[in-house]
């Protein structure tokens, strides 16, 4: 069951490619929101109650304030995320057993991932503003990603789309595989820090070819838009694409 009323942009791209960076530049602009836990907790707060609770927040040390959103607010509010979720999407249930099914390497971790993206799009999609759009980062389509990439071969991605919220716009962020490489060795963050690759290379370019696939079953989607952004140069030349795009995708 797709969400119909409750549209949403996603970011996908290979390890190295910029994906998360441009999104991170392109929701310091108050005009997209990237629903983050951080800013999605004090909307909630201040919409549920802008007295006394919201001031003693607010208040709090930066170090006591992150202690309490991850032990005192995270925790149940991702469990009540989730389930508001499950009321929308009933059958988001069987994405997840699809996933776990298909994945050879890591399934519950493929699986995790997905409830993972529930939460954060329940979050983002109750605090998104009138005047912003929700840009999603390591949503569903990055979901999909991740089980081709750990084996899922067998994951019919036609099936899943019917099984989450498919975003109206798709923004694909790629670089050459040489360039991906060599940022993740500059960060000294890649996929040998995550996962257990034999060879980078290996890894990288099957990463790609997962992204590829996901891509293409969504152009192949009437309900999806994919906007295509090389990341070589500049970040900002990517981010200002990437915004120019949205403005005109019909959307705006």
């Amino acid at each position: 069951m797709r969400s119909t009323d409750r549209s949403h942009v996603e970011f996908l791209g290979p390890p190295g490619a910029g994906k998360s960076a441009v999104h991170r530049r392109l929701t310091s602009n108050p005009q997209y929101y990237g629903g983050i836990y951080e800013d999605g907790l004090e909307r909630l707060i201040l919409d549920t109650d802008d007295g006394p609770a919201w001031l003693a927040y607010r208040l709090l040390p930066s170090r006591l304030r992150s202690y309490a959103e991850t032990l005192v607010l995270q925790h149940p509010l991702r469990k009540r995320l989730f389930s508001e979720f499950l009321l929308e999407q009933p059958s988001f249930p069987d994405a997840m057993v699809g996933a776990r099914q298909a994945a050879s390497r890591e399934p519950d971790q493929a699986a995790s991932l997905l409830r993972d993206a529930a939460e954060r799009y329940q979050l983002g999609i109750e605090t998104v503003r009138p005047d912003e759009r929700f840009c999603m980062d390591e949503g569903f389509m990055m979901g999909a990603v991740s089980v081709l990439w750990r084996g899922g071969d067998r994951l019919s991605l036609e099936a899943y789309f019917d099984r989450v919220p498919t975003p109206e716009t798709l923004v694909y962020v790629t670089a050459p595989t040489a360039v991906c490489l060599r940022r993740q060795h500059n960060r000294k963050k890649s996929l040998a820090d995550r996962h257990e690759v034999a060879r980078m290379n290996d890894a990288q370019e099957r990463h790609e070819r997962a992204c590829s696939r996901v891509v293409e079953a969504a152009e192949a989607d009437d309900s999806i838009t994919v906007v295509r952004v090389s990341n070589q140069g500049a970040l900002e030349d990517a981010v200002s694409a990437v915004d120019r795009a949205l403005r005109t995708d019909g959307c705006e």
